[in-house]
């Protein structure tokens, strides 16, 4: 794989940047969770003049691959940075969230009629949160007869009534939200082996869950349960995010799994990896 040429190019509010210009590095954790996605980009010697120049809630947004394959890692905004100086070098440090202040304080105000039901209630916040809505397939669709009070912030009363009420996937990555059965995965088809990237796999982990529809004091009592799954370490793939069903062909594992949390992390000359935490599915 020595042969792949690694390509990258970022932006930070005005400033955009590629990898052959300016050297930086980055680490882009993701999980399949209601959490906000963050980054931590490391950029060296930034002139004086672009370190004071960049704000709180600029836009960030970060390609990576290699030469002919190059997509989107992260898409937010600048949360906070920090700058020190080494010998003759300046490292500007870059806090990223995925979403925006503007996303995180609209508020609603509104009650919903009787008999409505919750995938239009939640089409409507999505509207009034105005991210776009990539997919949205509830796992349960509850209705409300007695119609429903929504009042606060947007996301928080979204997370309420996707994750609480439907017990389903609310997902924001790149600006989209994806809310669906957490069951299933997010995208189909990607392939780690050794041929597509696939440079290792680690112990099992165990990932804990409680058990739904007990039907015995046996169950209760043992309601506790772990799934195992593995952390898997391939080359950098920027098409991989959480939720994502992955097919892992190797001498250690052989199957298909979803991707539960992970990470891609690039710099110049040091990892160009994704770390994918997976459990069979």
């Amino acid at each position: 794989m020595a042969y792949w040429i690694r390509s990258a190019n970022l932006q930070i509010g005005p400033f955009r940047y590629d990898l052959n210009g300016l050297e930086f590095g980055f680490e882009c954790p993701f999980e399949d969770s209601d959490e906000l996605g963050t980054a931590t980009i490391t950029v060296k010697n930034l002139s004086e003049q672009t370190r004071h120049s960049i704000q709180r809630n600029h836009v960030v947004i970060l390609n990576a691959g290699y030469e002919g394959d190059v997509g989107l890692i992260f898409k937010g905004q600048v949360a906070g940075m920090s700058s020190k100086h080494s010998g003759t070098e300046w490292e500007t440090e870059i806090f990223a969230t995925e979403v925006t202040d503007e996303w995180l304080s609209k508020q609603v105000n509104k009650t919903y009629k009787r008999g409505m039901s919750s995938q239009d209630i939640v089409r409507d916040l999505c509207t009034i949160f105005g991210v776009e809505v990539r997919k949205m397939e509830l796992a349960v669709d509850k209705t409300y007869p007695r119609g429903r009070k929504c009042c606060g912030k947007v996301h928080e009363v979204l997370r309420q009534i996707v994750t609480g009420d439907c017990k389903s996937r609310f997902l924001i990555r790149h600006g989209q939200i994806t809310i669906s059965d957490p069951k299933d995965p997010v995208h189909m088809g990607f392939l780690l082996a050794p041929h597509t990237g696939l440079l290792a796999e680690t112990e099992e982990y165990e990932d804990p869950y409680v058990i739904e529809n007990l039907t015995s004091k046996k169950d209760i009592e043992g309601k506790e349960e772990s799934t195992k799954g593995k952390t898997c370490i391939s080359l950098l793939n920027h098409a991989i995010g959480p939720g994502d069903a992955i097919m892992v062909q190797s001498r250690a594992m052989m199957g298909r799994f979803m991707a539960v949390r992970g990470m891609h992390k690039g710099s110049r000359s040091g990892d160009w990896q994704t770390h994918i935490e997976v459990k069979p599915i």
